[in-house]
């Protein structure tokens, strides 16, 4: 009676130690994601910073449609704008590129910027996580 008690108890012991070890993994899987995910979008954002600032920068200087490569660093990552007239677009028209960084994890949006009524505005944001 008391060996066949040893080996049920032995196999519980088995079992919840797989268990255990399942639950491990999953919760370490669950992190890994969450903290991917978390990295991602503090990137982006960092990029959607580097955009505000472009058009900060460029104000309402309609001859300011380029200017070279721009950074710094906040918030435990980095940001990096820079700004540009593609030979395709008309005069009142610019390019900009802006990178965020956080963590390994890299986000570029490019924005199309237009002068109109005296300032630089937005015309369209596109979006690449690398």
């Amino acid at each position: 009676m008391g060996t066949s008690k040893i080996v049920m108890l032995s196999g519980l012991y088995v079992i919840l130690g797989f268990y255990t070890l399942s639950f491990n993994r999953v919760d370490e899987t669950n992190y890994s994601t969450a903290l991917n995910s978390t990295s991602i979008a503090q990137a982006e954002q960092l990029a959607q910073t580097g955009v505000s600032l472009a058009l900060a920068y460029m104000a309402d200087n309609s001859s300011l449609y380029s200017f070279s490569t721009r950074s710094l660093s906040t918030m435990g990552g980095t940001v990096a704008y820079a700004s540009s007239r593609p030979a395709s677009f008309p005069v009142t028209q610019s390019q900009v590129t802006a990178t965020g960084t956080f963590n390994g994890k890299q986000v570029i949006m490019t924005a199309v910027f237009h002068y109109y009524g005296g300032r630089w505005k937005i015309l369209k944001v596109y979006r690449e996580t690398v």
